[in-house]
């Protein structure tokens, strides 16, 4: 009789990398997004006139789930800007842009790998003068939002994000030290790149 020899066969189960991650087609929990931007101030506003924006400011985005194409969620985005003619803008060195919105993306092409899309969104902005340390001015004003953006997954719960924004400003400015003359609406885009985290 002869001896029969088994053999056993040994399997890694590996999760399968994937942007969809659950099951379900129409409903998903969404990420949160951690982003380097790069903001440009245009138009006839101090902003761009009278100040040079830092080359990085940063933002954090909140996606809270996905509902068939749709993902909505919200953000906090922020940049600094420096003095470089008081003349227009008055003797404050430093500005701060601080954003807080709400935002609805649309998925227009996704993969197994990669999603997107485009985003439309509303938020309130607050923008800070600062000299030595200190506010010396403020005002905040509403803002509409619109852009592109794009996830690619590398990892099981990671990948990397990438689109850019464009925003413009309402002129409901409540206090101001300069010209009323460049106080129109801002406008102001800026491209990213950022690592996101999935919550599932």
């Amino acid at each position: 009789m002869k001896p029969v020899l088994a053999q056993e066969k040994n399997s890694i189960n590996q999760n399968e990398i994937s942007i969809q991650k659950t099951d379900n087609d129409i409903f998903e929990m969404g990420y949160i997004d951690f982003r380097i931007i790069s903001p440009t101030a245009l138009g006839n506003h101090f902003l761009n006139e009278g100040y040079n924006q830092d080359v990085a400011g940063f933002e954090l985005y909140m996606n809270i789930y996905k509902v068939y194409n749709f993902r909505i969620g919200f953000g906090h985005s922020r940049f600094g800007s420096s003095l470089t003619d008081a003349s227009l803008a008055g003797n404050f060195k430093r500005a701060n842009y601080r954003s807080y919105y709400v935002q609805v993306s649309y998925a227009i092409y996704r993969t197994n790998l990669l999603e997107t899309g485009l985003n439309l969104g509303y938020g309130i902005n607050y923008f800070r003068q600062i000299t030595r340390g200190d506010r010396r001015g403020s005002y905040n004003t509403g803002e509409l939002r619109a852009g592109i953006y794009g996830r690619y997954q590398f990892a099981e719960n990671f990948g990397l994000s990438f689109g850019a924004n464009y925003l413009t400003t309402n002129k409901d400015i409540k206090s101001s030290n300069v010209g009323k003359d460049l106080f129109g609406s801002t406008h102001i885009i800026y491209p990213y790149i950022g690592l996101y985290i999935n919550f599932e």
